[in-house]
C-alpha cells in the first residue's frame, strides 16, 4: 500500500512526499527582554503564592518600533500584578523592522510568567515561535523506512536555542512508539530548526530550553489527499 507521509511541528503540517521546502515567517522581534528581566519582573505577590500568570496586551509601536501605550487585554489569574509586571516588559522588545510593523501601528503582545520562575526553578520553553523549520523532504529523508505497521508516531525533543535560535544539545523527551529509530530521526533534523527570540506565549526564548514537538501521521494517499 501506498502512503503519504503527514508531519506536524507546533501545528505545521507537510505532507513529506517531495514537497517544497516549507518554513515558518520570521520572528516579528528583533530584541527582547531576557529570562532574567522576566524573573526580576515577576509580581512579589504571585511569587509568593508561587503563581504563574499570562498576560496579553494591545500596544501601539513608536518610533523605535517598541510597544509603548500597552493595554491589558487579557490578566490570568488576575489580582497579582501580572498585568503592570508585563507593561514593563513591554517596553524591552523591539521589532524586526519591514512589512506592516511601523511606526503607530497596533500590535497584540503576550508575556507569560511560568510558575517555575516563582520558585527560581528554569522553565523549558512549550510553545516557540519558529523562524524555520525543516522542509517536507527534510522529514521523508530521515524516517525511518520499515514496514512495522505503525500509523502514527509523536516524538518531542528538548533542547537548548543558542542566540539566533539555533537548537544545541537536543535530548529526546518523549517517543512513541520506543525503539524503532523515530527518536534519533528527530534528533537528525534538530540543525534545520531556529526559534524566534520570543515564544508564541510570551517567553524568551534565546537562551532557554525549549521543547519540539514532532507528530508523523501515515496515511493511504487517497486518504491523505482528502
Amino acid at each position: 500500500m501506498t502512503v503519504k507521509l503527514l508531519v506536524a511541528v507546533a501545528g505545521v503540517t507537510l505532507a513529506a512526499a517531495g514537497a517544497a521546502a516549507a518554513q515558518t515567517p520570521v520572528a516579528s522581534w528583533a530584541k527582547t527582554p531576557t529570562a532574567q528581566d522576566v524573573a526580576a519582573a515577576y509580581p512579589a505577590k504571585a511569587k509568593a503564592a508561587g503563581v504563574g500568570g499570562q498576560v496579553m496586551l494591545s500596544c501601539t509601536l513608536n518610533r523605535a518600533l517598541s510597544p509603548r501605550d500597552c493595554v491589558v487585554t487579557r490578566e490570568q489569574p488576575s489580582g497579582y500584578g501580572f498585568g503592570n509586571a508585563a507593561r514593563r516588559l513591554a517596553e524591552g522588545l523591539v521589532a524586526a523592522p519591514g512589512g506592516a510593523l511601523l511606526k503607530g501601528v497596533e500590535v497584540e503582545v503576550p508575556v507569560a510568567f511560568p510558575a517555575e520562575l516563582a520558585s527560581g526553578a528554569a522553565p523549558v520553553v512549550r510553545n516557540p515561535s519558529y523562524a524555520a523549520i525543516p522542509s517536507a523532504a527534510d522529514f521523508q529523508v530521515t524516517f525511518p523506512k520499515t514496514e512495522n505497521g505503525v500509523n502514527s508516531v509523536r516524538v518531542a525533543l528538548v533542547c537548548t536555542a543558542a542566540a539566533g535560535g539555533a537548537l544545541a544539545d537536543c535530548a529526546v523527551d518523549r517517543e512513541e512508539p520506543a525503539g524503532m529509530g523515530y527518536g534519533q530521526a528527530a534528533l537528525a533534523l534538530a540543525p534545520k530548526f531556529r526559534v524566534a527570540a520570543w515564544s508564541n506565549d510570551g517567553q524568551p526564548t534565546w537562551g532557554a530550553k525549549v521543547r519540539v514537538p514532532i507528530r508523523y501521521e501515515l496515511k493511504p494517499v487517497d486518504q491523505a489527499a482528502r
